[in-house]
Order: structure tokens, then C-alpha cells, then sequence
């Protein structure tokens, strides 16, 4: 004789008592808009004004590159510059090593922010 086993179940759940599955979504679509308006877009941003101001260099433009090294522009190529680092003393750097552009008219507390005597 054979006996088989039934399981029990619950009472049917009410017709839309579960929330719908793409509700599950939400947060991650939420992570992600958070991610972009708080990383990536604020780096593109930076991305795009250092590469505008890459192409704006000129000759006499007084500049810092990424070792920290203060120089004046004496020449610019397609991908590298040449700075003025001191008296008779020249170097050959790429374009994208360059970090900031200096402004002598910014002020800090009145004096001048930054004060290059190469000549």
C-alpha cells in the first residue's frame, strides 16, 4: 500500500498584496543617479576645464605642473611644452603634466598669490 504525502499551503494571498518587481529597482536606479551627480558628472566637469585649458596655453603663460615644478611657457607644441624653470634653464614637458595656470593678479590677503621672478 502506497500513502502519499500532501503538503499543506497556506491560504491564498490576497490579489496585489506583494509590491510589483520592478519596484525592486528603485534603489538601484537610485544608487546609480547618486553615483553619477556626485562622481562622474563633477569629473567630467574638472576633465573638460583642464583639457580647455591645456589648449589655451601661450607663450609667458606662468604655470605649475603636476611634480610641483613652477615654470613660464616658452614654447608650445602639439602634445609637449618647453618651460623656463630659471635663468638659461630649460625643460621639455608633456602638455598634460601641467596642472594649473597661474593668474599674478589673483590676491590673497591683499598681496599677489603668486610671485615668479623668471625671466
Amino acid at each position: 500500500m502506497t500513502t502519499y504525502a500532501y503538503a499543506e499551503t497556506s491560504a491564498p494571498a490576497a490579489p496585489n498584496a506583494s509590491a510589483p518587481s520592478y519596484m525592486s529597482f528603485v534603489p538601484i536606479l537610485g544608487m546609480l543617479a547618486i553615483f553619477y551627480f556626485f562622481m562622474i558628472r563633477p569629473q567630467q566637469k574638472r576633465t573638460n576645464e583642464h583639457k580647455k585649458m591645456l589648449e589655451a596655453l601661450r607663450k609667458d603663460d606662468k604655470v605649475v605642473t603636476a611634480g610641483g615644478i613652477y615654470g613660464t611657457v616658452v614654447s608650445v607644441g602639439d602634445k609637449t611644452i618647453e618651460l623656463k624653470i630659471a635663468d638659461n634653464v630649460k625643460i621639455k614637458v608633456t602638455k598634460n603634466s601641467v596642472s594649473d595656470k597661474l593668474n599674478p593678479q589673483e590676491t590673497a590677503n591683499g598681496s599677489p598669490a603668486v610671485q615668479l621672478d623668471v625671466k
